[in-house]
């Protein structure tokens, strides 16, 4: 029986950097600009799904295996399975590999990282960073007699993925934020992409349990999150409908929203704790056995 997954994982800077796309947008496309971490520079764009959702499936995967060599093994078959819930077919065979090549091709700068050290030093970029290093795919068994046309045919169900060694160093130092895989499933497009911003911030403490944070809207903000529109009131109705999405998704946010502020807009933030959402469930619980 296949176990059902429970988390995914993600480099907390990943979390955070304009990488992911969030809507239409032509992925060969260089990105050069500035997220709310700093500049932000790849040779083509990443989409949020499945891009990001395959890259957090095999960082949990080497995450929880730990081979000293950085590969991690997988089949179609596991990734279907986990990201659709299904059998693979042939257009979900045919999207995630699209995923794993642009994982695999797409080259970013890692602005504030030595990649000859290893070291975190904010006057430093490394360029040339990827976020798969190898990608190897084991061929069907078409026996002796397979044709070159057979061969060639062939684009395998079942890899092997080198995890760079700049970002198993990041992980193994801490720098990982824990996604809870249905929740990631149950979003889609922008919800998704702030909701994982959002699992990566710092919330700072509220007295009633809870915490709160808020991002300023402007073109950095909007960089970070995907995001690609023409006016500022389209992408506040966006963001907005992307905020009810994740309440909706994830009880813990007590408040999600679009908020004018002095000086503008601001996205307003306030999500509950792990123990205090425990606290508060028990209580209810509690309260059903009177």
């Amino acid at each position: 029986m296949t176990q059902t997954r429970r988390q995914a994982s993600l480099e907390t800077n990943l979390c955070r950097k304009g990488l992911w796309s969030s809507g239409p947008v032509q992925l060969e496309l260089p990105l050069d600009g500035l997220d709310l971490l700093g500049l932000v520079r790849a040779s083509g764009r990443l989409k949020v799904s499945p891009d990001l959702e395959v890259l957090a499936w095999l960082t949990d995967r080497w995450r929880r295996e730990r081979h000293t060599d950085g590969w991690v093994g997988f089949s179609l078959y596991e990734l279907t399975n986990d990201l659709y819930g299904r059998r693979p077919s042939g257009p979900d065979g045919r999207v995630l590999r699209e995923a794993l090549r642009r994982l695999l091709f797409v080259v970013v700068d890692l602005h504030g990282y030595d990649a000859q050290t290893g070291e975190l030093r904010p006057d430093v970029v490394s360029q040339g960073g990827r976020l798969i290093d190898w990608l190897v795919s084991e061929q069907d068994d078409l026996g002796p007699d397979a044709t070159p046309e057979q061969i060639g045919a062939l684009r395998g169900s079942t890899f092997r993925a080198l995890i760079p060694e700049w970002m198993r160093g990041q992980i193994a130092a801490g720098h990982v934020t824990y996604l809870d895989w249905s929740t990631l499933r149950r979003l889609d497009g922008l919800a998704k992409r702030l909701w994982v911003y959002l699992e990566a911030e710092q919330f700072r403490p509220l007295k009633n349990g809870a915490g709160s944070t808020w991002l300023k809207l402007g073109d950095r903000t909007y960089t970070t999150l995907g995001m690609n529109y023409a006016h500022e009131r389209q992408a506040r109705a966006a963001l907005k409908r992307a905020c009810v999405s994740v309440i909706e998704a994830d009880g813990r946010y007590e408040r999600l929203s679009v908020e004018r502020r002095p000086g503008g807009w601001a996205i307003v933030a306030h999500r509950l704790s792990d123990a205090e959402r425990a606290r508060v469930r028990a209580a209810i619980r509690a309260s059903l056995t009177v």
